[in-house]
């Protein structure tokens, strides 16, 4: 009932403000400074059509026709196009794996929160840098480091962005998170406080063994496409780096994404959990857009058709 008036106040905010009102409450919130006035009415333009698109998403929505809703958030002035490239990935280095997981076939529970479990650390913002594989690769390494050591550590993304370049990771314009784990397995990772980030690329390397936290001894990938599977790691590993398709996921705000999407994968993010809502099966992701996208910084997303390639390309450290 409170997810259901908080989703009612906010979609009357949205209709009851003018646009201008809401533009003025954009900007302010996220910074936004125009070289000119020209750019100022173009980015407006862009804003409007979010705005008529959330309306008319949400009515849907409303009425039962949509299973998610969408909202404003810090991409509400990009346009689809623009949107899509800030997703970088970079090309798969060829490291070899020994490890593939194949579901037990022991039934797995029928719901998993990893957050709920004290395995997951807060939600992060990789800002303008393509570094999500950098945060997908933290995060399942503070999952392990959670259920291992019952405490958190926050992980350093700028270590491996700045000093994975050899392993095939290029910082901001895109990497794996297989690449991340096998420069762990080397060098170890420092903690976030001792190696901020930046969201920079072309920082020179400034790693410290004599701080590290943690190395692996290896790392295991679930069989590609293959949800059950994924749900058998997830239950019983812990969190898991995946990676999917994210071009349609700029204006989403809550429930369960079953939406537009492709098998081509471009951003990494940390499958922290699964469950049933409303009769519907999910994914529960933990983005690194911050925490005003989406569901807190979550998405849930649609289970069993492994929708935006969420199974294809799935895997967890093993620390030592």
């Amino acid at each position: 009932m409170k997810f259901l008036i908080v989703l009612a106040s906010v979609v009357l905010a949205i209709s009851a403000a003018t646009d201008e009102e809401l533009w003025s409450e954009f900007k302010k919130n996220h910074g936004r400074e125009y070289r000119n006035l020209r750019e100022e009415q173009v980015r407006f333009s862009i804003f409007q059509q979010k705005l008529r698109k959330i309306e008319t998403h949400n009515a849907r929505y409303d009425k039962g026709e949509e299973t998610y809703y969408l909202g404003i958030n810090q991409f509400s002035d990009l346009t689809q196009e623009e949107f899509k490239a800030r997703l970088n990935y970079a090309s798969k280095p060829n490291i070899p794996y020994s490890k593939v997981h194949k579901a037990s076939g022991v039934k797995a529970a029928s719901e998993v929160n990893w957050v709920s479990q004290g395995a997951v650390v807060g939600v992060k913002d990789q800002g303008n840098c393509g570094s999500c594989w950098a945060f997908s690769t933290t995060g399942s390494l503070e999952g392990q480091y959670a259920i291992k050591y019952g405490s958190q550590v926050s992980l350093s993304e700028q270590n491996l962005m700045d000093c994975s370049t050899d392993y095939g990771n290029a910082a901001c314009d895109g990497g794996w998170m297989i690449a991340g784990f096998s420069y762990v397995k080397d060098q170890g990772i420092e903690t976030e406080s001792d190696y901020p980030y930046t969201a920079q690329s072309g920082t020179s390397c400034s790693f410290s063994s004599s701080l590290s936290v943690l190395t692996i001894s290896d790392w295991t990938v679930v069989n590609s496409g293959d949800e059950y599977s994924l749900q058998d790691a997830v239950a019983n590993h812990g969190p898991i780096s995946v990676a999917i398709n994210a071009d349609y996921f700029d204006d989403y705000a809550g429930g369960v994404y079953n939406g537009e999407c492709s098998q081509e994968m471009d951003h990494g993010v940390l499958a922290v959990g699964y469950g049933t809502e409303n009769g519907l099966d999910y994914w529960l992701i933990k983005n690194s857009w911050g925490a005003e996208w989406g569901e807190s910084g979550y998405l849930k997303l649609a289970r069993n058709q492994n929708l935006c390639g969420v199974a294809n390309d799935a895997s967890w450290p093993t620390i030592n």
